[in-house]
């Protein structure tokens, strides 16, 4: 069959009938039912008196919780002067008054209840045996006792739950709570939607390949390029780029995806969203699942290889197409000229080194849209609609990335010129045949993004994304360039070089277009078609809800060409004007100053080490813009040095012309400069630790991340002795507890606390505590001092190292506290700073003191000092070891071997442990896991637990550096895990939505777009 006379009509009715079933069984999919998990908590557990525990939920309200709390509980309450709570769900200094959680008070006679906020009963409590039950779900609040109903408020969610806490110590017996968490999205298919996956999967696979030859067009096939030094080079890089590229501040947020889904058995944002389902954009992180599983590590060195393989792959894809769309007839003169190779290489380089390695869903979007285009390019050729329904499948594959995804669409629009054609000369049958081939192709979202969630599971999920996620109008899009702007880690050089040379080569190409008609040839024409994808590509961006800078990697693949092509030929025709070359190239001059002018700032982890200014010093973005690249004295970002490479090529080099001169050179540079800084980094820091030696360890399997490289300082014993003397204190410094409840700074139970936070207060005094004896024979140590309050830098801490009778001391020396400076800010939790005793510099000390001074006057300013302890290194990997952790999801990709914790049941596993990076990030970091209006999952335990950090090191040191990250301990209220928990199942349609989590009455966030 002619592709002039189009494809078999009969055919076309075959295949609009399995694009029908194919559809039909992808909407059946979706409504499938599934087997939900369905996790009840019982306390106390079975056997068990009850006794407070934590219990942090995440989503924070069960779907249904029954308290049964007996009338002797609350009798025995009533008897205590000022009575007492039978149950709490939430500590009582959370939320608004009388809180979001539950609570059943009885005090004077007189029974309480509320819940959510609100007061459901209040009565006389009665006398003799009775039993008082609340019922909290869909339907509201309901108070009966004895089975016969009280009060009903409807119009209440279900209380919040951190913990189960009774002020009962007798009469406790009947007290129970039941609890059924969260866990909607914790499910797997019924054998009818499993029947039906494999059914829509078979049918899409059968209709794709009678769609292929249907319609197969005729014409050529696609060009297979020769191997070249440059494709050496290439995999060469790429392999030292899984050592020593840079950690994107995302990676270890979509590992945990990965990670936590093994447990949960679902893709959940895990950090904060209360882990509501990413589906359909699931696509990465189910190659991260099936990888992790493969290797058995979740190091960030393992991980890597996926997008090494990814950005390996998109590459060949490009070499493919490039060679493709130059064709034959130009073999010997472009085609398979070496600078074709090289040019590809560099481009793709100059994209992938800052955008291509990363656990972000990006390179594998830039793979699907590599992908498509060179699918779209082969339907072209052979005018096949069969090859473009399979390229409309592999677009719509990608989507189930990420929403920035739709980038791999592009692409099609190269082949709506002949689509046009092939339209309208074919027959009525074969339209709708094609028109339904197409719906079904994109249909292979289903099985992605719908194989483990259902309709209602992704309708709810997208509507948590939207309110507790800022969304933003296409309108905005200036913000993703705004963002790429701005003088700290978002603005690095090497992230705006590849965007901004890209906008520049876009404004050359649009300047160049109404002088390159009829001389264009297959290089030109090439030439706008990059531009013109990566144009719509660029468009596209605008659509998603998000700005972040590393978004634009999904343009790579069509940016790549772009500016290959724009290497072996000038965007700017021999025949346009000089006003037009000059506009073309000031353009990219604009571009390379401005792109260069960015900082050499590579946080989290990455900066260890880097060159070109003061990497401690980050205050400002003044500061930080300080940190711009340069050779020697000559500044990158001078555009003096680009109109000079504009007049070389202008004048010396006609042949190059002034835009291709800066075009190259940037791009070389771009490319040579960000291999040096990453090799540079870890010799520098080396011999301490880098990203780059740990993932060369990870490789060769000896690794667990930063584990081995960071101690922690410990107590030790025996430690310090019994105080002498008296502490001496002035001004409002006192030794008292803090005025609000807080777990002790310390193990010991004995500690004491001297603080100026007084109310009404002048918040100013000075402290000396006694001399405290040092075990004799002591070699080495450290003083540890545990730290609260409105830190200042006008605020002093020193420890005081004595020899002699610590009565009566004969030397002294004072070794102030470094730490107190970098700890500047609000510190609700302990911090703990150290001195070592050999920096005294005494031979044999006896005794040391710490002495504070606190100047800074007004309202709110405090410091709180607990005694000091004896301390000595240790591996953290010994503090961790067997003990549940959460490392953060800056830094979880380097903690391969720590025992991470699941957020799965609709709870979450109460670290023992908290780790968290550092690089002057760490309010960012904390405020997404904690933060109510955000969803965040650790919220719970946040509210029922203090953090208390160990002093840490990296051990050896390496290049100075601001903190590597901190190590902190987790100090509950009440001991956890006093339940009993069983997970059920239950069958749920498709269709069906849960209580949604949306709505400012269930975490207090209004709606802001």
């Amino acid at each position: 069959m002619s592709s002039r006379a189009g494809p078999d009509p009969q055919l076309g009715w075959v295949v609009a009938a399995l694009a029908v079933v194919t559809g039909v069984l992808g909407i059946l999919v979706m409504l499938a039912p599934v087997i939900a998990d369905d996790p009840v908590v019982s306390w106390p557990p079975a056997g068990q008196q009850p006794s407070s525990t934590v219990l942090p939920l995440s989503p924070y309200r069960p779907l249904q919780l029954t308290a049964t709390v007996p009338c002797t509980t609350l009798q025995a309450l009533a008897a205590r002067p000022g009575g007492g709570e039978a149950l709490r769900t939430l500590p009582a200094d959370v939320g608004t008054a009388p809180g979001e959680g539950l609570v059943v008070t009885a005090a004077q006679g007189v029974v309480t209840v509320t819940a959510s906020g609100a007061e459901v009963l209040r009565e006389t409590l009665p006398a003799g045996s009775c039993s008082y039950q609340v019922l909290a779900d869909a339907g509201g609040v309901r108070v009966s006792r004895d089975g016969a109903g009280i009060d009903t408020r409807s119009d209440l969610l279900v209380p919040q739950v951190a913990e189960l806490q009774t002020d009962a110590v007798t009469s406790t017996r009947g007290l129970t709570v039941a609890l059924h968490t969260d866990a909607r999205y914790q499910s797997h298919p019924t054998l009818l939607k499993t029947a039906l996956l494999v059914a829509e999967g078979l049918a899409l696979a059968a209709l794709l390949v009678l769609a292929w030859r249907w319609g197969r067009g005729e014409g050529p096939g696609l060009i297979r390029p020769r191997l070249s030094w440059a494709d050496a080079v290439v995999v060469v890089v790429s392999g030292f780029w899984v050592v020593a590229g840079p950690v994107n501040i995302d990676d270890s947020w979509y590992l945990l995806m990965a990670r936590n889904a093994m447990q949960s058995g679902y893709v959940g944002n895990v950090i904060y969203q209360f882990n509501v389902t990413e589906n359909p954009f699931v696509a990465s992180q189910y190659a991260m699942q099936a990888w992790g599983a493969i290797g058995g590590e979740w190091s960030l060195g393992w991980m890597r290889l996926l997008p090494l393989a990814y950005g390996l792959a998109t590459y060949a894809l490009l070499r493919v197409l490039v060679a493709t769309m130059l064709g034959r007839l130009v073999v010997g003169r472009v085609a398979r000229r070496p600078a074709v190779a090289w040019a590809v290489a560099a481009a793709h380089l100059l994209w992938w080194l800052p955008y291509g390695m990363t656990l972000r869903p990006e390179p594998l979007i830039a793979l699907g849209t590599a992908a498509v285009w060179v699918l779209a390019e082969l339907a072209r050729r052979r005018r096949s609609v069969g090859v473009f329904a399979v390229a409309v499948a592999v677009a719509a594959l990608t989507v189930t990335a990420s929403p920035t995804g739709l980038v791999a669409a592009a692409p099609l629009v190269v082949c709506l010129p002949w689509l046009w054609q092939w339209w309208r000369a074919a027959s009525g049958r074969n339209r709708v045949a094609a028109v339904l081939l197409m719906g079904a192709a994109a249909s292979i979202v289903v099985p992605v993004g719908f194989a483990d969630a259902t309709l209602g599971d992704v309708l709810e999920s997208v509507a948590v994304h939207r309110w507790y996620y800022r969304q933003h109008a296409w309108y905005d899009e200036y913000l993703h360039y705004a963002n790429l702007l701005v003088p700290d880690d978002r603005g690095a050089w090497g992230k705006r070089l590849p965007v901004l040379l890209t906008l520049g080569m876009l404004l050359a190409v649009a300047l160049g277009a109404g002088h390159r008609r009829g001389t264009a040839g297959r290089s030109g024409r090439l030439l706008g078609h990059a531009a013109g994808i990566t144009a719509l590509g660029l468009a596209v961006l605008a659509l998603t809800p998000t700005k972040w800078v590393n978004h634009f990697g999904a343009v790579a693949a069509p940016a790549t060409v772009l500016l290959a092509v724009a290497m072996l030929r000038s965007p700017l025709p021999r025949r346009a004007g000089t006003a037009t070359v000059i506009i073309g190239s000031a353009g990219l001059v604009a571009a390379a100053s401005v792109a260069f002018a960015g900082p050499n700032l590579w946080r989290p982890l990455s900066d260890w080490g880097q060159p070109f200014g003061n990497h401690q010093l980050l205050d400002t973005p003044y500061v930080q813009s300080l940190l711009a690249p340069s050779l020697g004295p000559l500044a990158l970002r001078n555009p003096l040095l680009w109109l000079a490479v504009a007049g070389v090529g202008w004048w010396w080099l006609r042949r190059l012309g002034p835009a291709r001169a800066v075009l190259v050179t940037a791009t070389r540079l771009g490319v040579a400069l960000m291999l040096v800084v990453f090799t540079v980094a870890p010799l520098r820091q080396y011999p301490g630790t880098s990203v780059a030696l740990m993932n060369l360890r990870a490789l060769t399997g000896r690794s667990c991340g930063l584990a081995p490289a960071v101690q922690v300082l410990a107590g030790v014993e025996p430690g310090l002795g019994p105080p002498a003397g008296a502490a001496a204190l002035t001004g409002d410094m006192r030794a008292a507890p803090l005025p609000e409840s807080t777990p002790a700074p310390i193990t010991e139970p004995s500690s004491t606390v001297w603080h100026d936070d007084v109310p009404s207060g002048t918040g100013i005094g000075t402290l000396q505590t006694p001399w405290y004896p040092l075990p004799g024979h002591l070699r080495g140590g450290w003083v540890t001092v545990p730290v609260r309050g409105t830190l200042s830098k006008d605020q002093w801490l020193a420890v005081q190292v004595a020899t002699g009778d610590p009565a009566s001391p004969d030397r002294v020396r004072t070794v102030a506290v470094p730490a107190i400076g970098p700890a500047v800010g609000d510190k609700p939790d302990w911090t703990q700073v150290s001195i070592a005793l050999a920096d005294a510099g005494l031979a044999a000390p006896t005794a040391v003191r710490v002495v504070a001074r606190d100047r800074v006057a007004g309202p709110g300013s405090w410091l709180a000092v607990a005694q000091p302890r004896l301390t000595a290194p240790r591996p953290v990997a010994d503090i961790i070891a067997g003990r549940p952790v959460f490392a953060d999801q800056v830094s979880a990709g380097l903690w391969p071997c720590a025992d991470q914790i699941a957020v799965r049941d609709g709870m979450v596993a109460p670290p023992a442990l908290r780790l968290r990076a550092a690089d002057g990030l760490e309010d960012a970091i904390l405020y997404n896991s904690t933060f109510a209006g955000n969803g965040g999952t650790l919220l719970q335990v946040d509210r029922t637990a203090k953090f208390v950090e160990l002093p840490s090191r990296l051990t050896p040191p390496g290049a100075p550096t601001l903190d590597w990250g901190h190590v902190d301990e987790v100090v509950y209220i009440h001991p956890a895990g006093l339940v009993d928990v069983r997970v059920g199942t239950l069958r749920r349609a498709g269709w069906t939505r849960l209580p949604t989590l949306i709505g400012q009455r269930y975490t207090g966030r209004a709606y802001t777009g």
